[in-house]
């Protein structure tokens, strides 16, 4: 194990942190062959999580020529091993496995329509199955930042809960980037919803909980029609920004479903939550991921986008094709 936790250091050091995530709780057993004539081979087994074990099977070659080199680096004795054997953990925990589709929702900007409030309001969705990567390395970096409190040495104090794009420091952001950059890409997909302020019709703005409640349900149903989705599924929200008539709101973003539902004549289930971004670590994810799309149009900045767009199914921009502004 303590081999492992210095291979996954190194790669981490390397911004290899597909391959650290990989190696997660596995550990190595060294067992050495002897062939006809008396040759002997040392080759080191690596026993990991079933569910890394068939991606691990098929990394390039140069990734395990890198870990293999890694572990010739720890290794005391004069031989080299020469090669390095995936193996199944048959003790590692296994999550359930579910075929129901989960669907995260953010919201960013404000509903200040006018020229103090933000130039753009959306929405993005962060689209997964169980089980859900990364958790446990996004939850354990948060007790880290809490035991860093223990430290004398270290005069600022991290109170956690959650993380949030908006309050964390340039320190955490760039940290949880690397761990969400690092996602297999045909798992789980983003699809982003803007509107341009400045350009949302009046009577279209005049209360908020609707202007709200209407355009979570378009986008919704947007993000149904491109997934083509046609199994179970949940959608879970941030707490609801506009507390008024929540039932109203709620009823109406079922109704966009309902519909969606009826016109392909399928035979599913949904249910839709509105959660605290503290009891999710994947509306804490949808978070950044929104924060960084939000910017690339509020502020022209794609540098934390660029890490997350190989994700995006697609980003819509509705408001592109007028030219009226309002205000």
């Amino acid at each position: 194990m303590k081999q492992i936790k210095i291979i996954q250091n190194i790669l981490r050091q390397n911004n290899r942190f597909d391959l650290a995530t990989k190696l997660e709780n596995a550990y190595c057993n060294k067992i050495t062959l002897e062939d006809y004539y008396g040759n002997t081979t040392d080759i080191m087994q690596i026993f990991v999580n079933p569910y890394s074990y068939t991606e691990l099977l098929t990394i390039k070659e140069t990734d395990s020529d890198l870990i293999l080199n890694i572990l010739n680096g720890l290794n005391k004795s004069h031989d080299d091993i020469s090669n390095i054997e995936f193996k199944i953990d048959e003790n590692a925990f296994m999550p359930d496995i579910s075929d129901t589709t989960y669907i995260f929702v953010d919201e960013a900007g404000d509903m200040d329509f006018s020229a103090n409030g933000s130039k753009h309001y959306m929405f993005s969705f962060l689209v997964k199955k169980r089980p859900f990567a990364l958790h446990e390395k996004i939850a354990s970096y948060r007790y880290s930042l809490l035991e860093r409190n223990l430290d004398p040495l270290n005069e600022k104090r991290f109170d956690i809960e959650h993380f949030h794009a908006c309050e964390d420091n340039k320190f955490i952001k760039n940290k949880m980037f690397d761990l969400i950059s690092n996602f297999d890409e045909q798992k789980i997909k983003i699809y982003s919803y803007v509107l341009e302020k400045p350009k949302v019709l009046p009577q279209k703005r005049a209360e908020k909980g609707e202007f709200y409640t209407a355009n979570l349900t378009f986008a919704t149903s947007r993000l149904l029609d491109k997934l083509k989705i046609d199994n179970n599924f949940i959608i879970i929200t941030d707490r609801l920004p506009v507390q008024k008539n929540k039932n109203n709101q709620i009823s109406a973003i079922k109704k966009g479903i309902k519909q969606y539902i009826k016109s392909g004549n399928l035979n599913i289930r949904y249910d839709i939550f509105h959660h605290s971004s503290a009891s999710s670590v994947n509306l804490q994810i949808v978070d950044y991921i929104n924060w960084a799309v939000f910017r690339k149009y509020e502020k022209g900045d794609e540098s934390f986008y660029d890490k997350i767009k190989r994700y995006i199914l697609d980003e819509e921009v509705l408001t592109k094709d007028r030219d009226e502004k309002f205000y």
